[in-house]
């Protein structure tokens, strides 16, 4: 979100008025002149309405000036309930605790949604995947033919793990279970998840042709299909609030394991190079009862080349000292590492109030 005119600029739009001409001072006894000027009954009427006009105008550009001097940051997040926007949100948090910046999560459609608005710096921060970042960067997949040049790194977050769950009383226990089945296809408005859950299905030595596809918009409604009953099951990222509510509302639910067999892992890299293999431990998660191998690649804060060097510093800095506050908020932070936060990515640039920031703090770039 963008600060208003400051009480300088605001002023500036207001044409100076001299009230030495006609001062709101008090009436005569007979109230037939003002300040010693003989005035008709309308004149007077005429210059008391002036007066109370210019001290409406004053008081005005003084609120004006008072909301001005405390600017909004927004950070742009996937929907509500979504990992991203619990993420967005716990940022927003303990960066305005920190810093007095007044943050704010502001949740879209989708995070691929949310990218051209916040190359337009129409959002201060955002929240997106390695993956989302890197081909909105360079222009190429949903994105092809409309480059985000203007999309920055901030800071390496955390794994977003996701993947494939069933009911668990359901008779798939792996991904090439879903042979035949209903599965989740198109996600119209998210488009960047096509990918993963294809990289998904490729794991598992299967390919959209395999299954039924379900169209949805977004995970979201997904989610809302596989709860109804419309499908065998949805694709999420784990670990955020929707996941809890889901296996609550369909009387349990199974993550299904990935592949972790050089095959498989090469399947799902030729489709999601970023991506990696991280072992859920036992009780984890809502439908992790046993150790379950899943998909994961990083999350990351990005920004907007035009946001302020001084916010972003203040935002880094907050987040480096503040994991113990993250977590308190939402449990997606448990595996932030504040030593991870530099982390190369090949291709995409730093902002560089994040690098001022790791480099006064001592914080190395990690490969």
């Amino acid at each position: 979100m963008k600060s208003r005119p400051d009480s300088r600029q605001a002023a500036s739009l207001v044409t100076p008025i001299d009230l030495r001409l006609n001062p709101p001072t008090t009436l005569c006894d007979r109230g037939e002149t003002i300040a010693g000027l003989a005035l008709s009954r309308v004149e007077r009427e005429d210059t008391i309405m002036l007066s109370v006009r210019i001290l409406a105008a004053a008081a005005a550009l003084a609120l004006l000036a008072g909301a001005a001097s405390a600017q909004t940051v927004g950070i742009a997040t996937g929907p509500q309930a979504t990992p991203t926007n619990a993420t967005g949100s716990a940022i927003a948090k303990v960066v305005n605790e920190a810093s007095g910046l007044q943050t704010r999560a502001v949740p879209h459609t989708s995070v691929d949604v949310a990218m051209p608005a916040l190359n337009r710096a129409q959002s201060d921060f955002g929240i997106a995947s390695i993956d989302l970042a890197d081909t909105a960067f360079r222009g190429v997949e949903q994105f092809d033919g409309r480059k985000l040049g203007n999309i920055r790194v901030v800071a390496r977050l955390f794994p977003l793990n996701v993947g494939i769950v069933v009911r668990k009383d359901s008779s798939i226990r792996t991904g090439a279970g879903l042979k035949g089945k209903r599965y989740p296809s198109e996600f119209t408005a998210q488009k960047g998840v096509v990918k993963v859950s294809a990289a998904l299905l490729a794991n598992a030595g299967l390919t959209y042709k395999d299954v039924v596809g379900v169209p949805v918009p977004n995970t979201s409604r997904g989610n809302e299909d596989f709860i109804q009953g419309k499908s065998d099951s949805a694709m999420l990222a784990l670990g955020a609030a929707r996941l809890k509510q889901t296996d609550a509302q369909v009387g349990g639910i199974r993550i299904l394991p990935i592949d972790t067999s050089p095959a498989g892992m090469e399947r799902m890299k030729k489709i999601m190079p970023h991506a990696y293999a991280y072992q859920l431990k036992a009780g984890a998660l809502s439908g992790a009862d046993a150790e379950t191998p899943i998909m994961a690649y990083d999350l990351l804060l990005v920004a907007a080349a035009q946001t302020k060097d001084d916010i972003v510093y203040q935002a880094v800095k907050a987040m480096h000292q503040g994991k113990s506050k993250l977590v308190a908020v939402t449990p997606v932070f448990r595996d932030f590492e504040a030593a991870k936060m530099h982390t190369h990515y090949q291709g995409l640039q730093y902002h560089p109030g994040a690098v001022k920031y790791y480099q006064e703090a001592g914080v190395a770039l990690s490969n």
